[in-house]
């Protein structure tokens, strides 16, 4: 008899424990983009807070509260803005007013530790990126049209811009405008082909904004930072020879002589930017006190107070309080030039560290620019060329603690995290 040896069934399978699933949702997102649209607008809701930073920071407590990731920057910036924080606290410790000094090491410890991360760990693919540059410029153009329109004006007859009782602050937005408004255009252009007409008359018209912005703001920095800017973005493109260098160089300077004389023979432009030029070379004696003399005694007591502590400065929005110590015809200002007022007020020390925090940001959208497709390395070159405009103007002006500048900062250095470790999602949107 044959006996059939039957098996018991297995046992069913125990159910793997599902993970849950993270309820993630795009605030983050959301505070961020449409921040940068007043990201330019320097929109003060008490003391240096910006409605800005309010986006920004309830940004970081959604990503926190979702238990995402924040990434900081790469170790040589985190390097850098530890040193040079270091080093602004110690130079606080000689200040004449240390409250006001640390009210600014807050500013930069926002920037470097909550603004710069929360825009790495939301802007991850082109499109995010382009919408961030498109509202940054969208609401400098507004506040720009809203100066046009009322035509707000000091003693000087200079236009002031409403965030600002500052009249160069209307002009120096145009230094990264021109650049990035060129990308924009190419971006739109290629992804809507059927409305080039209206990316162009856009165009035109931002261009306008920009160059009146210059011309009524009567910014001398501005306009060499925007003319700075453009030779960057145009002429200096890497993989350019000499010859097409030239080529470029002479439409450029073509280009713009035709723009500038239409708008100037049709009364489209106030003569406030001429004047002023003519005056600082002029000989006549007030007309160069009243716009040079001022700021050469303020290099002068700039110098005198570094070279007498060289390592501990005065302490960050110090220096105009002790000016009148290192020259008596001095004006109670910060020196016009940010590489001298950082020596001055946090050392050479803290000077080099945010030095090395620019050069690295440089060096690493150019390096990545060489592996990118041909819209993101253009993209990445008008960043470049944005930049340095802003920092020609900074060789005039003081003080680079407006968050739309680190908004830039912070989007390039996404561009280089998306380009280099997540390509494919990088380029596979937008």
């Amino acid at each position: 008899m044959r006996a059939s040896l039957l098996s018991a069934p297995d046992a069913p399978a125990a159910p793997e424990r599902q993970r849950p699933v993270r309820n993630i949702s795009r605030l983050p997102e959301a505070f961020v983009i449409a921040g940068s649209v007043v990201a330019p607008l320097n929109l003060l809701l008490a003391a240096s807070l910006t409605v800005y930073d309010l986006l920004i920071g309830m940004a970081l407590v959604m990503l926190l509260l979702e238990g995402r990731r924040i990434p900081l920057p790469p170790p040589g910036y985190i390097a850098c803005a530890f040193v040079f924080i270091f080093a602004a606290l110690l130079s606080a410790y000689r200040a004449t007013y240390p409250f006001q000094a640390l009210t600014q090491v807050l500013q930069y410890l926002f920037i470097f530790f909550v603004q710069i991360p929360v825009i790495l760990a939301v802007i991850r693919t082109r499109i995010a990126t382009l919408l961030c540059l498109m509202l940054m410029c969208a609401g400098t153009l507004a506040a720009m049209l809203y100066a046009h329109i009322s035509e707000q004006t000091q003693g000087a007859g200079r236009v002031v811009v409403f965030y600002s009782d500052n009249p160069n602050r209307l002009g120096y937005p145009t230094a990264y405008l021109l650049p990035l408004l060129i990308v924009l255009w190419i971006w739109a252009d290629r992804t809507w082909r059927r409305k080039r007409w209206l990316w162009t008359a856009l165009l035109g018209g931002s261009v306008y904004l920009s160059i009146w912005a210059l011309a009524a703001s009567a910014s001398r920095s501005a306009t060499l930072g925007s003319i700075v800017a453009l030779v960057v973005f145009v002429v200096l493109r890497p993989g350019v020879g000499p010859g097409r260098m030239l080529m470029r160089a002479v439409g450029l300077s073509a280009a713009l002589t035709v723009i500038v004389l239409v708008l100037w023979n049709t009364g489209q432009l106030p003569s406030t930017l001429e004047d002023r030029v003519q005056r600082s070379f002029s000989s006549n004696t007030e007309d160069n006190t009243h716009l040079v003399r001022d700021r050469e005694n303020l290099a002068i007591a700039g110098e005198r107070a570094f070279l007498d502590s060289p390592f501990l400065g005065t302490g960050l929005d110090n220096f105009r309080y002790v000016a009148e110590d290192y020259d008596l015809d001095a004006t109670p200002q910060l020196p016009h030039n940010l590489w001298l007022q950082f020596m001055v007020q946090v050392g050479i020390v803290g000077t080099i560290a945010f030095g090395f925090f620019l050069l690295l940001w440089f060096r690493d959208l150019i390096r990545v620019r060489r592996h990118a497709g041909q819209l993101d390395r253009l993209i990445l070159w008008s960043m470049v060329s944005a930049m340095v405009g802003i920092l020609t103007i900074f060789f005039f002006a003081p003080e680079m603690l407006d968050r739309h500048y680190y908004l830039l900062f912070g989007l390039g250095l996404a561009m280089v995290n998306g380009l280099r470790h997540d390509r494919s999602r990088w380029e596979g949107t937008g």
